[in-house]
């Protein structure tokens, strides 16, 4: 598929409010999903600055289809995910060109559709117990929550083994570190200074990275013989191995956990759709906990979770470079320029979701309404870059949705409202839930 293109060339129009020699980084970096929301309002292709280099911002599904499925030597994945490896080092999640094909065709086994049925047990016996492990009136630190289950689950069935001690928290501690020290690299106004000049900034930084890589070895260790280590081993030396292992676990953990987190926020919310949601899982479970053979008849369930993603994608930003002159959407892009797509922005596009702010499990329901075109509902991406882990997620979270409503109600403790932060994971701000039983005894 070729990029739509015009009959003519022009000049795409360029955002406002861009600073001398900072353009726009200073308001993706302060305030990105407004930046992002206000894009759509200038058109289907708008310039930004990143500093004083050109890049834009594609707001048309189609262009962003073309982006994403068209041929691969039309563009990369660019600067950003460069300044990713300090994290992911040439793990899958980051890689580009053959390198990433050579390792996709490893990972990829691990989530297909054959080994994702071997897996649907686990991920409904750790969703149920985790489910159980609450009580009437407890309060629990949602975040931590949805992080340390999914964080479970990755590894009780990718990996065949459970956690180190302590290995969760330390993840949820310091990934959101780590992400802002490298949002503020790529972006920053001052990225070039940030690992050269002595500050508690970069103490923090390295100290969490350093922490990171340190227990994503010791699982490694633990699961040393395991089949997805000898999968992984295939083709990788001890850094590669690591480094796949990286993309896996925080890939396959931490946007579940912030999708997660979103669903029983918005549920609380909208108590309404809550009740259809209670009425279907006690229509489908009974008394008995949820099983991989519900997962058909939990329809209004699975709608629940593909709202939740539609406004809340937890990867809400993603940059592609082109990698030769081109023409995209009638307007002429040079070689390594960077060019932007946003989930967030896009799933909140009135011309394809009517009320688009609006928690709206039905639009998903094939009888309401036709879907909107592939590029404007892009939480897992597409083509060759896309998520390899997209059925594994959307299982997940559909069996912790039951899970837990056969049992509980979540709603927010008294406090401000939750907001959206737009950091590893377009995950909500640190929030207190409290546990109420739907069937006390």
């Amino acid at each position: 598929m070729t990029a739509p293109s015009g009959t003519g060339t022009s000049r795409a129009p360029r955002a406002p409010g861009g600073l001398p020699l900072l353009g726009h980084a200073v308001s993706l970096v302060r305030d990105p999903l407004a930046f992002l929301d206000r894009q759509r309002g200038y058109g289907d292709i708008v310039e930004i600055r990143i500093g004083r280099q050109p890049a834009y911002i594609l707001n048309d599904p189609d262009l962003v289809h073309a982006l994403l499925t068209g041929p691969t030597r039309r563009f990369d994945r660019g600067d950003i995910f460069t300044r990713a490896r300090p994290l992911f080092g040439n793990g899958v999640a980051v890689a580009d060109g053959t390198h990433h094909r050579d390792r996709r065709r490893v990972v990829q086994p691990l989530l297909n559709a054959k080994r994702l049925a071997t897996y649907l047990d686990t991920m409904a016996e750790q969703t149920t117990a985790r489910a159980a492990s609450w009580s009437d009136g407890q309060d629990i630190d949602l975040n931590a929550e949805m992080a340390d289950l999914t964080l479970n689950v990755v590894a009780a069935t990718i990996f065949g083994q459970h956690l180190p001690a302590g290995f969760s928290s330390l993840i949820h501690h310091n990934l959101p570190i780590v992400v802002a020290g490298l949002a503020r690299r790529a972006y920053g106004p001052a990225a070039a200074l940030l690992d050269r000049v002595p500050s508690p900034e970069r103490r923090k930084y390295r100290g969490a990275l350093a922490d990171i890589h340190r227990v994503v070895d010791e699982l490694i260790q633990a699961n040393r013989d395991t089949p997805t280590m000898a999968r992984l081993a295939i083709g990788a030396d001890e850094q590669q191995l690591h480094d796949d292992a990286t993309s896996l676990i925080v890939g396959g953990s931490h946007t579940s956990a912030s999708a997660a987190a979103w669903l029983f926020i918005l549920l609380a919310r909208h108590p309404q759709i809550r009740r259809r949601l209670d009425d279907e899982v006690d229509r489908v479970l009974g008394d008995r906990p949820v099983t991989p053979s519900d997962l058909p008849e939990l329809l209004h369930t699975r709608h629940v979770v593909q709202e939740t993603l539609r406004l809340y994608p937890p990867i809400w930003f993603f940059p592609r470079r082109a990698a030769t002159d081109l023409r995209l959407g009638g307007h002429s892009i040079k070689r390594g320029t960077q060019l932007f797509y946003s989930p967030y922005a896009l799933h909140r596009d009135a011309r394809w979701y009517p009320r688009p702010e609006s928690f709206d499990p039905d639009r998903w329901h094939p009888d309401n309404a036709a879907p909107p075109p592939p590029g404007a509902c892009v939480p897992f991406a597409a083509g060759v870059h896309g998520c390899p882990g997209e059925d594994f997620a959307l299982a997940e979270l559909t069996l912790l949705a039951a899970a837990v409503t056969a049992r509980w109600h979540l709603d927010p403790a008294p406090g401000p409202e939750p907001t959206p932060v737009a950091g590893a994971t377009l995950g909500p701000a640190p929030l207190t839930m409290t546990v109420s039983a739907r069937h006390p005894d």
